[in-house]
Parts: C-alpha cells; structure tokens; sequence
C-alpha cells in the first residue's frame, strides 16, 4: 500500500449508505434475478426502456434522501483531504442521486463519475480517466469498493482494489489485493504506509 498516491471509491456500500432493494426493481422491470440491472436496461427497446428506467429512478431517490455516512468512512475520507490525497467516486448510481447523497453527507469530494458520464463498473474507463486526470499511473491508484463490480474495475484498469465493509469475507474477494471490514482499519493501514513512504522508507 506504500505506493498508493490516490484513491477512487465507489459510493454506495461504500462511503454511505444503501437501502436499495435489488430484487424488488428487478421485479418491477422484469429483469431475472441473475441479470445486471444496468445492462438489463440497455438491452430494452426504447418503448420500454424509459418506464423501467423510470422506476429504477423513483428506488434510487428515495435511497438517497435516506443515506449516512458508513462506519469510519467519513474519517478516513476528510484525512486524506487534510493530506492532499487526491480522490474520486465512481458509481453506477444516477447522477441525480448521487449528487443528493453528496450534499446530503457533505462529502469533500469533488471529482465524481457517475454512470451517465462512463460506462459503469466494471468497465475500467471511467477509473483510467481518473488516472489520466490526476496525472497519475493507474497503478498509483486504489480502487476502494464493497462489491465484485468495484474490484473488476480496478483490476482491469491495473489498479490495487480494496475490499471494505463487510461482516464476512464475500465469494468475490479473491479480486481485492487488500480487505478491511471497515475504513477505519483502513485507515490505520494506509495512513502507516504513508508516514513511510513520507520518511523514505520505500
């Protein structure tokens, strides 16, 4: 972790919470239970897509209004403000809800991409253009999720992933080069491997 220089996370799960009901949309637009809902959407004609996509919208909104900061994650993310580390957020969330859970949690995070603007994890482009934006190499990167899609992303863009928040080691964490049940061990680690690097100690 010593090389790490800057941070993508994903949001929801993440960084706050999420009270989304997976199989409940699912129902509602008739998607199977083993499809992914995004690319369920993508494949509806467009006489269908815009209702289906319509209720995915109203189960997004009301999660929104209702979301906190998760355990230790506020912490950690206002820490890596306060020592110029540069971060982004990378969701499969609408923009519009995701910019209710900003303000609403006053995340210091200015840098967001959401699945308007890319295609969604585990596409890597979104978090190779971060790179490119932060004028960093992708393996300087870490790619901070709680979910498979999160850590496919980051391996296809050649980032380090980490897995938080979890209660017990999921099927998929085989994908994260480094697992934390909450940020707060998160950020003990990180924050050693900085004051290293910061010594020299490389």
């Amino acid at each position: 972790m010593i090389h790490i220089q800057g941070i993508i996370f994903d949001l929801d799960g993440t960084l706050v919470s999420s009270s989304l009901n997976f199989e409940a949309i699912r129902q509602e637009i008739g998607c199977s239970p083993t499809d992914d809902i995004l690319s369920y959407l993508e494949r509806l004609p467009a006489a269908e897509k815009q209702a289906a996509a319509d209720i995915v919208y109203r189960h997004e909104m009301a999660d929104a209004e209702s979301s906190t900061w998760l355990p230790h994650a506020r912490s950690f993310v206002e820490q890596c403000a306060e020592n110029g580390i540069p971060m982004a957020i990378v969701t499969r969330n609408s923009a519009t809800a995701t910019a209710v859970k900003v303000k609403n949690n006053a995340i210091p995070i200015k840098h967001i991409v959401t699945r308007e603007m890319s295609s969604p994890k585990p596409d890597p482009a979104a978090l190779i253009n971060v790179a490119t934006q932060f004028r960093l190499p992708t393996s300087a990167l870490m790619m901070v999720g709680d979910y498979k899609y999160d850590l496919q992303a980051g391996r296809n863009a050649n980032m380090a992933t980490c897995l938080v928040n979890f209660e017990a080691l999921p099927y998929f964490a085989n994908l994260a080069d480094y697992t934390f049940a909450h940020f707060g061990l998160l950020q003990s680690a990180f924050f050693s491997a900085l004051q290293q690097r910061r010594c020299g100690f490389l």
